[in-house]
């Protein structure tokens, strides 16, 4: 039997194809796959941190040295009328009044009744803080311990609240149903909260009678122990600076 010359080429290039390995292809795909899909996840996760660096600038927080200065102007301690008030409870504390004093439609103290004020008002006297928002869950816990620390210490320390990206009604209400009565203020633009490079409510400074920073307490002061340790240090710190004078 003659074997055409033909036959016996396309014979061998049969054989030759059949000792191909046939995975060499779908693995160099999958392969190929894989490593596209890294290179996307490396990329994406290189532009979020670039943008995480232009939204979040590294801190420079006021931690020590001069507290910055700031000039703000007092909420009213007129009480807000029934018709603006409950609806502003129970969108800030549900249906629950349990945060409140009894009388939340009693006036709050006259002598900060909408005045200009300013941190170097006050020099000469020790001043906590507070940055807090109405909207923050954790100032509810911290709020009375502010308040009761206020009315133990006035006299020797002042207490300043600033109200962070709050709707008048709001920080209103909330004064009334704590029956806060040191000076409060919005902090229009987040000036005050920019300057102070603060990361979030609640925060609160502790600043000397000369104007010194003394401490900060980032998120809220669980107890009345902590805070009597803190304003302590404070009022230690303001005596020994005037000492030294």
């Amino acid at each position: 039997m003659t074997i055409s010359p033909e036959w016996s080429r396309n014979w061998k290039r049969g054989i030759n194809m059949s000792q191909t390995p046939m995975s060499t292809e779908p693995k160099q795909r999958q392969g190929g796959f894989g490593l596209l899909a890294l290179i996307a996840i490396v990329g994406a996760i290189l532009v979020a941190v670039f943008y995480y660096g232009i939204l979040n600038p590294p801190s420079q927080r006021a931690s020590s040295g001069q507290a910055p200065d700031f000039s703000v102007t007092t909420y009213s301690s007129e009480p807000l009328p029934p018709d603006v008030l409950q609806p502003a409870l129970v969108n800030l504390f549900g249906n629950s009044e349990r945060y409140c004093v009894d009388d939340v439609n009693k006036p709050r103290p006259a002598e900060y009744d909408s005045i200009p004020l300013h941190l170097s008002d006050f020099r000469g006297t020790p001043v906590v803080l507070n940055f807090w928002a109405s909207w923050c869950v954790t100032c509810k816990e911290e709020q009375p311990l502010l308040e009761s620390a206020w009315r133990r210490y006035k006299g020797q320390v002042m207490f300043i609240g600033l109200s962070h990206l709050d709707q008048d009604k709001n920080a209103r209400t909330w004064l009334q149903c704590y029956d806060v009565t040191y000076p409060n203020a919005p902090d229009l633009g987040g000036k005050a909260y920019n300057t102070y490079r603060v990361q979030g409510v609640p925060e609160t400074y502790f600043i000397d009678a000369d104007g010194n920073i003394v401490d900060y307490y980032v998120g809220a002061i669980p107890n009345g122990g902590i805070m009597d340790q803190m304003i302590q240090k404070l009022i230690q710190a303001s005596t020994s600076s005037q000492e030294s004078q």
